[in-house]
């Protein structure tokens, strides 16, 4: 047999055996984890919905009470429901950006000042407060696991905040007297921005069920004559919002 033939055999056996040797192995180890396809990939517009429960955090707060002003101890906003739509659009399997509505209702908001802050022993603010938002945002679906999709995204906007049903009470330890008043409200539009965070379930094809953590910055708001030296003025007003909705598909 020449040289040559019994290179060409002996090349031949050795991709054999290493083939054989290679199933032998893969019989042995645990399949490779694939990536499920997103199956709403092909659904490139989307109407979501949403409900979610919002935990304000802690505001700044200032009052205003001619001829003083001040800071406010101990302020906050009740933790509220919130409300949302709107339309999305995905540009492919791992990219989609939506705009969304969403109203917070609603909650009361607490605020006082002690002395020095004020002339009197106490001063306390009581109204409510709440707060619209149109945003657009961009989402990075990161693979879908069993049918779930994790995801990251951000938005940013405009938010309408409110505060009404202010009332006012001063109290005066030496004279021994309490005085309630009302201050007019005031709305004021600001940027918006949040962060967000979430999973995506399809439970139909192109029907997701989406289950969501969103940070949202909401801005500030004043009453309308709180310039004039009467009313709060509240800034760095934020929220955490855990929200449950749904994303259909259109095509």
């Amino acid at each position: 047999m020449r040289p040559v033939t019994k290179a060409v055999l002996a090349v031949l056996l050795a991709a054999a055996a290493t083939s054989a040797a290679a199933a032998d192995l893969e019989d042995l180890l645990p399949p490779a984890p694939v990536l499920d396809d997103i199956e709403d990939a092909e659904a490139t517009l989307y109407l979501r919905g949403d409900v979610g429960y919002v935990h304000h955090k802690r505001p700044e707060a200032d009052f205003a009470a001619f001829p003083r002003s001040g800071s406010l101890a101990g302020e906050g906003i009740a933790d509220t429901a919130a409300l949302g739509f709107g339309i999305g659009y995905r540009f492919d399997p791992m990219f989609r950006m939506d705009v969304t509505f969403d109203h917070r209702f609603e909650s009361r908001f607490d605020g006082r000042a002690a002395a020095p802050d004020f002339a009197a022993a106490l001063l306390a603010d009581r109204g409510r407060f709440r707060s619209s938002t149109a945003m657009l945002n961009a989402y990075a679906d990161l693979g879908t696991w069993n049918g779930l999709t994790p995801y990251v995204g951000a938005g940013i906007g405009i938010a309408r905040n409110e505060v009404s049903r202010l009332t006012r009470a001063t109290f005066d330890g030496a004279m021994d007297l309490t005085s309630w008043g009302r201050i007019a409200g005031g709305a004021d539009y600001g940027l918006a921005w949040a962060l967000m965070a979430g999973l995506g379930y399809e439970l139909l094809p192109g029907l997701t069920l989406d289950l969501g953590y969103r940070y949202v910055s909401l801005g500030e708001v004043k009453t309308r004559r709180f310039g004039l030296g009467s009313g709060i003025d509240l800034e760095a007003i934020g929220g955490h919002e855990v929200r449950v909705g749904v994303r259909f598909g259109l095509n």
